[in-house]
């Protein structure tokens, strides 16, 4: 009863304010899982539709079942252009019946009437006739079954679920955690410290009565701005930004079976692919618009490594074709870069991983060559992507950082071991993958700094009008407004921006470059010198501003226009990272960001309804004209400064 009275004396709207903070922050947590969970749920569903049914004799009966509920004793009739389902034995119909297992082993085979291994393995393709087989080996215990127990790994999994941009926001929100509670804990023992020696405390009272009251009206400044410097929203402008990606690139024919892999496309540099996706399907006729994907690859600072089966002379000449190779390979100086798969796997591993480096073709490999490549180019440090569609590249796919299955060609097991499907198996998908994992990285990053900025803002303000007067100006359900609403509709409108090409004339984004240089420095230290400086002139100043009215109100009018200023501030910031083309075509980038420009329209109106008529709720007061213009100027001042860094920019650039 004690601790409800003395609340009830430091004001219920206090305490009221931090518990609506701790509500939203675990309903922003909720939210961000959420999302994650919806993630997964999409691929799952997604992976069941490509169970296909068929059907079987089963007790003498033809009954249809799905791919996934054969079993050993099944009769499954066999036309042709089908998929053998499992493993089995031929029963009738060997002499007419034509196999291609190229797409397990590259070969291929047809059945005679004399044939004395009448046997059937899951994934080879009837090409002609018709046939029965009794299946006797399914899942696991057939031979593709122990091909993808070869090709998964755990260790492998949980490598490619974390990723670079995970650890990133990992490292923000722990150091700013870390920094906001040693902040909140010094600012609460100086307010201590100031209340105990000058005397002024809430009610001005020294009587030892009033030291609950101080104690809780101290913890209540010191949660507050605890909760001010936490980034809790990028977990979920993290997840957004990922299931639109996800959702983007499957209309641009790329299924992502492994989420993670979104931003692992941004820091990926080497590129190592077979001839599916580059080629027609009849040795040589390489695909229309191949040569120009290739390029910009390279431009990207991305290297395409050519490993095919196919002996020296073709492989030069694909090679050629597609840009891979600026030459035929016969001069001296670039006799490394074309190493057949024999010369490869007999080499020790050191002399293996620094030739892979200098390699870009390799003839007359086997998929064992491939998954030597790309584990000795892994071992120097490169991030890299692998394209299959047979069944032997699993392996291959598994160990790479990013597996690429080609088209709907590709077998089942690839499709299983590879992060992202190719739908329509053409080449130049994948570019479009890497630039949509590359935007995704860029626009995490870009909330990141926004995240930030109004982070260390709102800690200093708060920070220096606790010491100063020993209570803060924005407390924790204003923030939370800023957080929600402009930090987490940022990414719902980034999530509307289609990925920039000039995301690929940049270098891949170096994964092991720390926290630090992820941040412009340049940008951030202006905008938030401004912030606390406009806030600063508020806070200190306002009293004499605002002269007509009595001190309690004049408070907080003050603290209103601080409320109001800072989220005005915020909405520049975003203004200010979609600034591409606002001065060179308006027209273009008002049409171009008409979402963003309504979003911001809707978030200008239900602040005017938060200041004039939810006053209580957010514990602000209603603002005159001339105090609400006060506002904007200072808000649309921080706008005009991103303008004229963006047209110091644009000069330098020009001038280079």
């Amino acid at each position: 009863m004690g601790i409800m009275e003395e609340t009830k004396k430091v004001g219920w709207h206090d305490v009221f304010s931090v518990a609506i903070a701790a509500a939203m922050f675990i309903f922003i947590t909720v939210l961000s899982n959420y999302t994650q969970a919806r993630l997964q749920n999409m691929i799952i569903i997604r992976e069941k539709m490509r169970y296909r049914e068929l059907k079987v004799i089963r007790a003498d009966r033809q009954v249809p079942v799905s791919i996934c509920e054969i079993v050993v004793g099944d009769v499954i009739p066999l036309e042709s252009g089908d998929e053998v389902p499992a493993d089995g034995i031929l029963i009738c119909g060997c002499s007419s019946l034509a196999i291609d297992k190229s797409r397990v082993t590259g070969e291929s085979m047809t059945f005679d009437e004399d044939s004395r291994k009448p046997f059937l393995q899951s994934g080879w393709k009837v090409t002609q006739g018709s046939a029965t087989m009794l299946v006797n080996g399914v899942g696991k215990f057939t031979e593709l079954g122990r091909l993808r127990a070869s090709a998964y790994s755990k260790d492998t999994e949980k490598r490619k679920n974390k990723t670079h941009l995970q650890v990133l926001l990992k490292e923000v929100a722990t150091f700013m955690g870390a920094v906001g509670f040693m902040v909140a804990a010094i600012v609460a023992y100086v307010v201590w410290i100031r209340g105990f020696f000058t005397g002024d405390s809430s009610n001005g009272s020294r009587e030892p009565g009033s030291t609950l009251e101080e104690v809780i009206r101290i913890s209540i400044i010191a949660v507050a701005i605890f909760v001010v410097s936490l980034p809790e929203v990028l977990p979920l402008a993290f997840n957004i930004s990922r299931l639109s990606s996800m959702k983007n690139m499957k209309a641009d024919n790329a299924s992502v079976r492994r989420p993670a892999v979104c931003e692992t496309m941004a820091v990926c540099n080497d590129v190592v692919c077979d001839k599916t996706g580059i080629t027609l399907d009849n040795v040589d006729d390489v695909r229309e618009g191949i040569k120009e994907s290739v390029e910009k690859l390279q431009t990207a600072g991305i290297k395409v490594r050519l490993v095919t089966h196919d002996n020296p002379q073709t492989a030069k000449a694909i090679a050629m074709e597609c840009g891979i190779l600026t030459s035929n390979g016969s001069d001296a100086s670039e006799v490394n870069l074309i190493v057949e798969g024999e010369v490869f796997r007999e080499l020790p591993d050191s002399e293996r991983e620094e030739l892979a480096e200098k390699i870009l073709v390799m003839p007359r490999s086997t998929p064992d060559d491939k998954l030597l490549l790309v584990r000795a180019l892994r071992k120097r440090g490169k991030v890299v992507a692998v394209t299959g569609s047979v069944s032997n590249d699993a392996r291959a796919l598994q160990e790479a950082d990013i597996g690429l299955a080609m088209g709907v060609q590709a077998t089942e097991v690839v499709k299983e071991s590879s992060d992202i499907i190719i739908l329509d198996g053409n080449f130049a998908t994948v570019v479009k993958c890497f630039r949509w994992g590359r935007s995704m990285h860029e626009k995490v990053l870009r909330v990141m700094q926004q995240q930030l900025t109004a982070n260390i803002v709102a800690v200093t303000i708060n920070c220096l009008a606790a010491v100063y007067y020993g209570h803060i100006p924005l407390n924790a359900v204003q923030f939370v407004w800023v957080n929600v609403i402009i930090f987490g509709l940022g990414p719902l409108v980034l999530a509307t921006e289609y990925p920039a090409e000039r995301l690929m004339d940049e270098p891949p984004i170096d994964r092991g470059q720390p926290l630090i240089k992820y941040i412009r420095w340049k940008r951030l230290l202006i905008q938030v010198l401004y912030q606390i400086i406009a806030l600063l002139v508020i806070n200190f100043q306002g009293g004499s501003l605002l002269k007509n009215y009595t001190r309690d109100h004049a408070t907080k009018v003050k603290n209103t226009m601080i409320f109001n200023t800072f989220v005005i501030c915020q909405i520049s910031i975003e203004f200010g990272v979609r600034k591409t083309g606002i001065l060179d075509h308006p027209l273009k980038w008002i049409t171009a960001n008409s979402v963003f420009l309504g979003i911001v329209g809707i978030i200008l109106v239900i602040q005017f309804i938060i200041i004039e008529f939810l006053g209580k709720a957010f514990f602000v007061v209603r603002l005159d004209w001339k105090e609400w213009q006060f506002s904007l100027t200072l808000g649309i001042v921080e706008l005009f400064f991103a303008l004229l860094l963006f047209v110091k920019h644009l000069t330098q650039r020009n001038h280079h």
